[in-house]
């Protein structure tokens, strides 16, 4: 009874205080405002810690007393430092948590910029342990700092101060949210979904209030001077760096690229956790993965896209990582969104593919890519002459050729391809065809110990092009007569005797 007596009288006594200061406050002049919120602010907020619905009641008529004298006065501070150890208390109510973390956002806006400078490592540091609805807050209040204090660069005492932030979960979490900030970009007239992030990740950056072109700048200049500052391994910071060189704002752009060259060359890209994040950057979220639509990320733009290209282009990894390597190579074939020179890189991975990857793995993307491939070379017409048309379809045959050494079982049973490579060694433009040749004499090793009845197609198909105008055609010919027939074939020593007379050298000395 003595407890609950003087428990009570506890309360009693801390409501007495809590509305003597309300009429402190009441009566204080603006002037002496800022002094007394330094100590009134961060003791009421603690008092919603009390089991009294009166003592809350009365914390609660203070805080609304507060709000409306300082909304309009930005130059009257908030105790931000003793906000924060407030908020962090180990042993904190969940109200007092949720009241102080409104403050702290309140305290920042009106903060000095060494104040702000002073608090952005710390609210960093601990992010991880923060309770999971504040860390987006706290994080977006960081941000804000880095581009206000370190847009310009950062001063070694500071960026020390980032350096030593050490927990593994606290670094996970804001170099992920400062990959989907650089990420980010404002939206165009009538909205639609920002290319890279899901919605769900573009309004944790946004918060509740849309920002400003000059503070988007701030901010990615900012995280690219602290990022830079921190020391990070290549493989943390690579994405970061590769989202700035592509972004709409030019000081952005050529801080990336001089941070990609400088910080991120060395790179690992056998590195899996680095490939997967370039794949979702690339990609997006896979078709067949079961999220709801608003999380669910969006591809990124054309210029990241084709900046990831020659990435995937230099990795064994990516050419094994099933099923986003065919995404990204389909993305790339007929996208919404692909362009001509997406078109052109997609052809040069997937030769880089099926050089690459695993044989088990080939088995399955194989067939699905090779149908691809001869879609868009048939979207394509023989008279096509521009440099980025012909490098595309010159990649496609160098494909076609690989995939027949390393699966031969895709075209040994019909000579449907044989007269596809034939036929293009006569219609395409002369500067395509000694690689539709390589890729043409490639082909032949699909047709060994192919059946009689295959054999005997060949057969046709090479004394019909034997006589082509074309030499490439005639040497393919040759080629292919010495590869799949032995001696006591008569067509193909027909093929050869013939060829012997040639005028051109290379066609005589295969026969």
């Amino acid at each position: 009874m003595a407890d609950s007596s003087s428990s009570s009288t506890s309360e009693y006594e801390k409501e007495e205080l809590l509305d003597r200061m309300l009429t402190r406050l009441a009566l204080c002049d603006d002037s002496k405002l800022e002094a007394l919120l330094s100590k009134l602010l961060p003791l009421a907020i603690s008092s919603l810690s009390a089991h009294s619905t009166l003592v809350r009641n009365k914390v609660l008529e203070i805080l609304s007393h507060v709000n409306k004298r300082v909304k309009h006065q930005l130059e009257i501070r908030l105790p931000l430092a003793e906000l924060w150890k407030v908020y962090t208390e180990p042993h904190a109510a969940s109200m007092v948590k949720n009241f102080c973390i409104v403050y702290i956002e309140m305290a920042f806006d009106r903060a000095s910029f060494k104040e702000k400078e002073d608090m952005g490592p710390v609210l960093i540091a601990n992010v991880s342990k923060l309770p999971q609805q504040h860390q987006d807050i706290i994080l977006r209040i960081a941000a804000r700092v880095i581009g206000e204090c370190h847009a310009s660069g950062i001063d070694n005492e500071v960026a020390a101060k980032y350096r030593s932030i050490s927990g593994s979960q606290d670094r996970e979490l804001f170099i992920e949210f400062f990959r989907h900030t650089m990420l980010y970009q404002m939206p165009p007239q009538g909205g639609g979904s920002p290319p890279g992030l899901s919605v769900v990740q573009a309004n944790r950056v946004i918060g509740k209030n849309p920002l400003k072109s000059d503070v988007i700048l701030t901010m990615k200049l900012g995280i690219l001077n602290v990022i830079e500052a921190m020391e990070l391994t290549p493989e943390l910071v690579y994405p970061i760096y590769l989202s700035a060189c592509v972004d709409r704002q030019d000081p952005v752009v050529k801080r990336g690229e001089e941070l990609l060259k400088k910080k991120a060359f060395g790179a690992n890209l056998e590195d899996p956790n680095l490939v997967n994040r370039l794949f979702l950057l690339f990609n997006g979220t896979l078709a067949a993965e079961n999220i709801p639509q608003e999380s669910r990320v969006n591809p990124g733009n054309a210029a990241l896209k084709t900046k990831l290209m020659s990435i995937f282009c230099r990795s064994i990894t990516a050419a094994n990582s099933f099923p986003a390597t065919l995404q990204c190579i389909f993305g790339c074939m007929y996208g919404t969104d692909t362009t001509i020179r997406l078109k052109q890189l997609g052809m040069e991975f997937t030769v880089w593919v099926f050089k690459h990857a695993n044989l088990d793995q080939l088995k399955l993307m194989g067939p699905v890519i090779l149908n691809g491939i001869l879609k868009l070379l048939d979207g394509y017409s023989y008279s096509d002459s521009d440099s980025v048309a012909r490098d595309t379809k010159s990649f496609a045959f160098q494909a076609i050729g690989l995939l027949a050494q390393r699966l031969p079982q895709l075209f040994r049973d019909k000579i449907e391809m044989a007269v596809r490579l034939f036929d293009a060694l006569k219609l395409e433009a002369s500067s395509l065809r000694l690689v539709i040749q390589e890729a043409t004499t490639s082909l032949a090793t699909a047709y060994k110990g192919a059946q009689p009845a295959v054999l005997i197609e060949l057969e046709k198909l090479l004394l019909h092009n034997f006589n082509a105008e074309q030499s490439e055609v005639r040497f393919c010919a040759v080629r292919w007569a010495t590869s799949l027939f032995d001696l006591q074939h008569c067509p193909s020593r027909f093929i050869c005797m013939l060829g012997a007379a040639d005028p051109k050298l290379d066609i005589r000395y295969y026969t």
